[in-house]
Formats: structure tokens, C-alpha cells, sequence
């Protein structure tokens, strides 16, 4: 055992070929980012920290992580997961309803949800956060998530309680964190393997019924434009679709600056 994880169920599985586990460390993505630029790493490659101190989110985001919490990233070799360039846009979305559907299995409810591009909900708060970043080598992508395990967030910094929820805090019971990273990184496998050989069309009408943002009114901020429009769910190549007062918006990139 290594900080509460089962490093050696974990190598059994077959689902990674090499580990790298940290007590604390800055940002695992920022490791598996350095790792994966190795042309002899060997892939999939994990890198999993107890605590993680300068965790990034998308733009200036930070993550807030306490004992308890999962974070990991994932390097993949993307021709290894039969996961061609033009699908990576919609790895984000994928990764996303991976993770809500494992939530769903550990907890056994309905109440997870995915907020565009890559965030996972459960009761209306941040239960998990991705962040996918490629290295300078050609078709190897990191993967990165922190979900919210045995951390309850009554702790948290005020704000935080108000926008953020463990499974912990979900349910009250504390969970083996290597059964739920086993979890996570089986959901990986299947949606990811049926993005690739099915495309992200087989996946939408699993994401739509999951949508935080339908119907919700979302200000959007993408490049030098902020958006304001109710959420229509996504398009087939999972655009956002936002209904202004004078349009249909389809948005392929931004940021979620406030929902209604």
C-alpha cells in the first residue's frame, strides 16, 4: 500500500503499464507531461499524488484538493487507444461522461451530471475536474482528473462548500480509493474505445440526458466574445449550443463564466 493506493492491484490490472506515485507533488499533469515527452515512456503511464499542491484547472483555474481526493493524470499514446487527432476535441466530453458514469456506479445514483467541456456534477456542485493537455510528442495526450472522494468539504473554504461535493459528503461513506480509481480507469477503456471505433455520435444521447447546462442560461466566454444564451445541449460534434436573442450559437471552445 502507497498513501492508501494498492499499487500493485492497480499494475494487475493491465490497464497502465507504469506507475509513478507521490505523497505530494505540484501537478501530476505537469509530471505526466514531462514523462510522456520521453519517447521511451511506457504508456499508458499513471501518475497519482496523495496531495497535489499547484493542480491547474482550464485557463487560471486551481483545483483545492484534501486528503482523500483522487488526483491522477493518464499519459496515452493516442494511436495505442485508436484515438485519432480530429476525435480529440471530443476526448474532453468523452472523459467526462466516463467519469459520471463510474460516479454513478460507486454511488449508485442519478444525480451525476456533465457540465461542457469537463467538468463532472453530482446534487449541483463540482464533484470532478478534467484537464487533458498534449505533450511535445506527436499523438501522446495526458490526461488529467481530481475527483472528490473521502474529502468532505466541510473543511473547505467557504465559497468552496457552496460549489463543491464529495462522494463522501454525497453519501457518508468512505470509499477504497483504488477500487474507485479501478473504476474510473475501466470507464476510460469503454467510452474511449467506443469514441474511436463508434465515434462521439454513439456517446451523445448518453451525455445529453446527463447535461447540467441544458436549459440553463450560460454566459460564455470564447476568445475576445462573452456569449449569453439558453443551453440546447450539444450538437453531434459536441459543440455547445447556446440560443441568444438573435441566434443559434454553436461553440467549440470557451469558458463557463455563470450559470442560471
Amino acid at each position: 500500500m502507497s498513501g492508501g493506493y494498492d499499487l500493485d492491484r492497480l499494475r494487475a490490472s493491465g490497464l497502465v503499464r507504469q506507475i509513478e506515485h507521490h505523497t505530494e507533488i505540484g501537478s501530476t499533469n505537469d509530471q505526466a507531461l514531462e514523462l510522456a515527452a520521453a519517447p521511451e515512456a511506457e504508456l499508458p503511464l499513471l501518475v497519482l499524488a496523495d496531495r497535489q499542491t499547484a493542480g491547474r484547472g482550464r485557463g487560471a483555474n486551481r483545483w483545492w484538493a484534501a486528503d482523500g481526493s483522487i488526483t491522477f493524470s493518464l499519459a496515452i499514446e493516442s494511436s495505442a487507444a485508436s484515438i485519432p487527432t480530429h476525435r480529440w476535441p471530443q476526448l474532453s466530453l468523452t472523459t467526462g461522461l466516463a467519469i459520471c458514469q463510474a460516479v454513478e456506479e460507486i454511488t449508485g445514483s442519478q444525480d451525476a451530471q456533465v457540465k461542457w467541456p469537463n467538468d463532472v456534477y453530482l446534487l449541483g456542485r463540482k464533484v470532478c475536474g478534467i484537464l487533458i493537455e498534449t505533450p511535445p510528442v506527436r499523438d501522446r495526450l495526458v490526461i488529467g482528473a481530481g475527483l472528490n472522494v473521502n474529502n468532505s468539504f466541510v473543511e473547505a473554504p467557504a465559497d468552496l462548500q457552496r460549489s463543491a461535493i464529495s462522494l463522501n459528503d454525497y453519501d457518508g461513506r468512505t470509499r477504497d480509493l483504488t477500487t474507485v480509481l479501478l473504476a474510473l480507469l475501466e470507464r476510460f477503456e469503454v467510452c474511449w474505445q467506443k469514441l474511436a471505433e463508434q465515434g462521439f455520435s454513439s456517446l451523445i444521447e448518453q451525455w445529453r440526458s446527463r447535461s447540467y447546462l441544458s436549459g440553463r442560461t450560460v454566459q460564455l466566454s470564447s476568445g475576445p466574445q462573452t456569449i449569453v444564451g439558453r443551453c440546447s445541449g450539444i450538437d453531434e460534434d459536441g459543440a455547445l449550443l447556446l440560443q441568444t436573442e438573435s441566434e443559434l450559437r454553436r461553440c467549440h471552445a470557451g469558458t463557463i463564466l455563470s450559470v442560471d
